[in-house]
């Protein structure tokens, strides 16, 4: 038998235990050793991103290490993997489509990469267009894709400027390595941007928008504190071009996806991404795990330990 998280309705979690099955074409089945925690779950939970039906298994981060395949799959048992996107992942054993399976480094320690893989490939993706001498712009800067996104940029040879909400998370911020810490309010005579990417939301919008260049890129990636209030009219003007998009938009096939793992991994073995914290809690705990990561915990990661 199998702990498994059910969502049995909005904002309804139930711990229970199940038999998982067997692996049928195209799938591998896997006993799972870190579990990735991300916003969008929350989302999921609450009803905010509805389901087809309940109950069902919400969570779409993991690694674990594959004790059945089916037919066609060129995986093996005792292969760890892990994986950025596949909703199940808050079980102890799941099945998972081998299409969506990463091969796992063996110096990559699980409770790093649960930690790593959804956030990172999420920055990847959006750090394609940058390129040294750009000056860039991101909100939650001390949060899992921000601190990601931002750290990589400023690697890549970007100027990265971070608004954060107190001093407190300046010197969050700071620790990874990030130069250009600003506490919010205070971003007058910054210098303009050619990009900002948005990961809060509202809170910071605002004063945020004024510091990207006409004919900049605003990128909406996350609302952690309600979506911003758009001026369209104004954006317009500014031949502001506004971009919104999945992370799976970034990677349409298996061989970008696993490019983009190799880059990713490379990224973490160099110290791209300072030092990150990683709080975790045992799979039975979901429900307070989301109330810590809606509260805003200092931590840059959030992992469930089956």
């Amino acid at each position: 038998m199998s702990l498994v998280v059910r969502l049995t309705a909005p904002d309804e979690l139930q711990v229970a235990d199940e038999q998982v099955a067997g692996p049928g074409p195209g799938q591998v089945r896997i006993v799972q050793e870190a579990i990735g925690v991300n916003f969008v779950d929350t989302y999921f939970r609450s009803g905010r991103f509805p389901l087809p039906a309940y109950p069902a298994v919400i969570g779409g981060e993991g690694v674990g290490v594959i004790d059945a395949v089916g037919n066609d799959v060129d995986l093996v048992v005792g292969q760890r993997v892990g994986y950025y996107f596949s909703l199940g992942s808050y079980a102890q054993t799941r099945l998972l489509l081998a299409a969506d399976a990463i091969p796992l480094p063996d110096d990559l320690p699980s409770v790093q990469a649960a930690a790593l893989l959804a956030k990172g490939l999420t920055a990847w993706g959006r750090l394609r267009p940058v390129k040294q001498g750009d000056v860039i712009l991101v909100t939650g800067a001390t949060g899992g894709v921000g601190s990601m996104l931002a750290t990589w940029a400023q690697h890549l040879g970007a100027t990265v400027i971070t608004p954060v909400a107190s001093e407190a998370r300046a010197e969050a911020a700071r620790a990874l390595g990030l130069r250009n810490v600003v506490v919010a309010g205070r971003l007058a005579g910054q210098s303009q941007v050619d990009v900002f990417y948005d990961l809060v939301g509202q809170a910071t919008f605002k004063e945020s928008i004024q510091l990207l260049k006409d004919g900049g890129t605003l990128d909406l990636i996350g609302s952690a504190s309600g979506a911003p209030d758009l001026d369209e009219a104004d954006l317009a003007r500014r031949r502001i071009t506004v971009t919104r998009s999945s992370t799976g938009d970034h990677l349409p096939d298996r061989a970008t996806l696993l490019t983009a793992a190799d880059e990713l991994f490379a990224a973490w073995r160099a110290g791209v991404f300072g030092p990150r914290s990683i709080r975790t809690y045992p799979l039975a705990e979901v429900a307070q795990a989301h109330r810590d990561l809606e509260a805003g915990i200092p931590e840059n990661a959030v992992v469930l330990l089956p």
